[in-house]
């Protein structure tokens, strides 16, 4: 059951996996939620400093089903940041930039891990020290598993960030008639990860972002 549940592999592999999911539960998730507290008090709005969450301490975002999630099964969610449009200076523009700030801190964390894989790369070319190797995987797993969450979350279908994004462009009648449902459909949404359904979306677009990332970092 573990070995299923963390992607097979010997234990080591296993253990690798679940130490990277822990370090992204403990700070791509807080990290994804301040970006959208901080994008949408920059837009004009508040809410998010009113009820204590522009703040990067996990245990303010944390969703406990959606953290066992992530721990488990790679992928999740957090608690929604209250954002109140009415208060955005533009609220087109205010919408658009704080659903896409999340899935933007994702990105940047994936290049960061990106980053310090390269470097212990090299560091393990000179020291040949045993213990790298193992880092050298979580900070690997550390990126597939951040651009796995940002491009999940980019996806055109409610409640995620993707949908709330091209939110403004909808006719408005349309959008209110599926707001009432968005909590419902989430678990539509996560279901059809879990089956594999959108398998091959989620991991083409990692895929075209691992790659992206891999070029920028060439120096390394």
């Amino acid at each position: 059951m573990l070995f299923r549940l963390f992607g097979g592999g010997d234990t080591a592999a296993i253990i690798q996996t679940l130490i990277a999911r822990v370090i992204v539960l403990m700070t791509a998730i807080p990290v994804h939620e301040y970006a959208h507290a901080w994008a949408a008090e920059k837009m004009g709005d508040s809410t998010a400093r009113y009820y204590r969450r522009l703040s990067l301490n996990p245990l303010d975002h944390i969703d406990p089903i959606g953290a066992l999630m992530i721990l488990l099964l790679g992928f999740g969610f957090a608690r929604p940041v209250p954002v109140n449009s009415l208060n955005f200076n533009n609220r087109r523009v205010g919408t658009v930039v704080t659903s896409l700030a999340g899935p933007l801190s994702n990105v940047i964390m994936a290049l960061l891990s990106m980053l310090a894989a390269k470097i212990i790369a090299l560091a393990y070319s000179v020291t040949h020290l045993g213990m790298l190797v193992g880092i050298f995987r979580v900070f690997l797993f550390m990126v597939s598993i951040n651009l796995s969450l940002a491009v999940f979350n980019m996806l055109p279908m409610p409640p995620l960030d993707g949908w709330h994004a091209i939110s403004p462009l909808l006719p408005r009648e349309f959008y209110w008639k599926i707001q009432p449902y968005e909590q419902h459909i989430v678990w539509i949404v996560l279901l059809l990860v879990w089956m594999g359904a959108l398998d091959g979306i989620i991991g083409g677009a990692v895929s075209f972002l691992y790659i992206l990332l891999d070029k920028l970092t060439f120096f390394l």
